[in-house]
């Protein structure tokens, strides 16, 4: 977490020292429509969908302010012409909660059980002054299906990858998988190691993904895709895990590693950047697998 938190605190001092410009980009939504019913919200933050039930709308992630979630919650009004009954969130991280307070009280927000452990334990100065009566307040550890407005939704949680909290939203009529941050498209990913999160076990929660039924993927970064995305990013990790194995056989520096040749699969790849980069780029995740094989890095308790 302190890497992604860093890089995010960096970004907001350069929003204070630039103003109304940045200001105006934290207001901008960007909209993609899946279905007649589905729609993806992409701004300065994580991936958000909106999915219009009879009974009302369900947003996944709220990105990263106040201000996106009151433009989140507007927007999916504007789209589907109904109130939001329910939010979802893929897991902790603040690009994907800190819009949460923006909703009305009372919300039904689900997440897994960690999610909430580490909302609470990593984020819990965020959670205070009011702001905690939107964390999440109906969880569950492995899976639960909702049945909404004539819509069915999945939730899952298929292992430890990004972090060991993450969940799976299948959007089932419309045939979507909301995988969050478990799925950077063409993007150099957060592992969150201190958050459970894992190099070397993320390709097999990813193969539990691709065994769910979906046509297409909304990563938690990057453009929706269909499921050979999915793969693409599975083989870079594959490849990622060996480098840092073969690092560790052969008792590598960091340096050592951080010189590798061996990984290629992140050809195309790009740091995500929000006005400035933050940091997800080749060497932090490489640094990343490192540290995981080395047991460089402690758990959150």
């Amino acid at each position: 977490m302190k890497y992604w938190k860093i890089g995010f605190l960096s970004v907001f001092a350069l929003l204070i020292a630039f103003g109304g410009y940045f200001y105006s980009q934290l207001r901008a939504l960007e909209v993609e429509k899946l279905s007649d019913d589905l729609f993806v919200l992409r701004g300065m933050g994580g991936n958000t969908t909106v999915l219009k039930t009879d009974a009302g709308n369900v947003i996944v992630d709220t990105m990263t302010t106040g201000t996106q979630g009151q433009q989140i919650r507007r927007k999916a009004k504007q789209l589907t012409g109904m109130d939001t009954v329910l939010l979802i969130n893929t897991h902790y991280h603040l690009d994907h909660t800190h819009g949460n307070p923006a909703f009305d009280v009372g919300t039904r927000v689900i997440s897994t059980e960690r999610t909430l452990f580490y909302l609470k334990n990593t984020d819990g100065e965020f959670w205070k002054g009011g702001a905690e009566k939107l964390l999440p307040n109906d969880t569950f550890s492995v899976s639960k299906t909702l049945e909404i407005g004539g819509k069915t939704i999945e939730l899952i949680h298929p292992g430890a990858g990004h972090t060991d909290g993450d969940l799976v939203v299948l959007f089932k009529d419309e045939r979507v998988a909301h995988l969050g941050d478990l799925y950077f498209n063409k993007h150099y990913p957060n592992i969150d190691l201190e958050a459970g999160g894992t190099v070397q076990f993320w390709p097999q929660t990813l193969d539990n993904v691709l065994a769910l039924d979906f046509d297409r993927a909304v990563p938690g970064h990057g453009d929706t895709s269909e499921r050979p995305g999915i793969v693409q990013f599975q083989e870079f990790l594959l490849q990622l895990g060996a480098v840092a194995r073969s690092a560790l056989v052969e008792n590598k520096t960091l340096e050592q590693t951080l010189n590798t040749t061996a990984l290629t699969a992140d050809a195309g790849y790009e740091p995500i950047r929000f006005i400035i980069p933050l940091g997800l780029d080749r060497e932090f995740v490489l640094k990343r697998a490192w540290e995981e094989v080395n047991k460089e890095f402690k758990l959150v308790e």
